[in-house]
């Protein structure tokens, strides 16, 4: 009697996790997908060469599965969030402070998933290729909305420079406005940038990879077939201009770079010193130094005045 109530209870529970199994893989595709952009480090230049590529890759993720997607570009982190999409291209700064998302691709510019940045100066060669140039000078950067701080007085400057070393910072929606602002407007004299984007700018530094931007999944709870057509599609994407495709999912530069975002406090490393043993015989031993006698030489005894006599 026991074992067949002990059967009955397993075939129940079977049946209790097969029927969850079945509910999950039956889950309903969504009627429509809805894919953001947000990206203002890449250079495309115009609000609608951005809207036209997020566009072109809408219309691969819905060849590929089979359901309507439908494109946006935004002009801030916050309003992309507001909206509520299921997917979105996010600056590589964007992603690194939100991991949590679900890392779906990373984008290949240049022919690599980072790129070196560096400081720029338009001071010109020489005297203002320098660092100490700057001082006091305006630095134009991009404002992500992604802890802009962080990026520049972390991330850039390596927790180095106080943050008044310059007198005033200039924000701008993207990268081609902050270029804009020191080599067209000249309403700022030094940029962070992409290394190879500042033309006509002197490098003073260069501050370390930057990742690029990340697609990831925001909110999308879909059929893991849908999900992997989705994650097919955009890897398969090529789009061409500033972001050339799209390779598989890899968090370690974004969590490199949330890493660097917070603050180092350096402190001066002291050697160790090496220990010194000395035998407790030679401290009780007189150096035989100690017993040479030693003579003082004297050059004369006696000294004759001029003209005088001795007596």
């Amino acid at each position: 009697m026991g074992s067949k109530l002990a059967l009955g209870f397993g075939a129940a529970a079977v049946a209790a996790v097969a029927a969850i199994a079945g509910s999950a893989s039956a889950q309903p595709a969504p009627a429509k997908l809805r894919i953001g952009f947000y990206a203002p480090s890449v250079e495309l230049g115009t609000a609608q060469a951005r809207l036209l590529y997020v566009q072109g890759l809408a219309k691969a993720i819905e060849q590929s599965t089979g359901i309507k997607t439908e494109a946006q570009s935004y002009g801030s982190i916050a309003a992309l969030r507001a909206d509520a999409v299921d997917y979105a291209i996010v600056d590589g700064p964007c992603y690194a402070v939100n991991l949590g998302w679900r890392l779906i691709a990373n984008a290949n510019i240049g022919g690599g998933i980072t790129r070196p940045w560096a400081l720029y100066s338009s001071l010109g060669a020489g005297a203002g290729d320098t660092m100490q140039a700057l001082k006091g000078k305006t630095l134009a950067f991009v404002a992500t909305g992604c802890n802009d701080a962080g990026f520049i007085d972390n991330a850039m400057l390596d927790s180095e420079v106080d943050a008044s070393f310059f007198g005033g910072r200039a924000s701008a929606a993207d990268l081609t406005g902050a270029l804009a602002d020191v080599t067209s407007y000249k309403t700022a004299q030094a940029v962070f940038a992409p290394v190879g984007a500042a033309r006509g700018l002197a490098k003073v530094f260069e501050t370390g990879a930057v990742p690029n931007p990340a697609f990831v999944e925001l909110g999308a709870k879909l059929p893991a077939g849908v999900a992997d057509k989705v994650a097919a599609a955009v890897i398969g994407f090529g789009g061409g201009g500033a972001i050339a495709g799209w390779t598989k999912p890899s968090r370690e530069p974004f969590v490199a770079l949330a890493a660097r975002l917070v603050r180092v406090v350096k402190a001066p490393a002291f050697a160790t010193p090496e220990p010194v043993r000395v035998d407790a015989r030679d401290v009780l031993i007189d150096p035989p130094t100690l017993r040479d006698s030693a003579t003082v030489a004297v050059r004369h005894h006696f000294v004759r005045p001029p003209g005088a006599r001795m007596e």
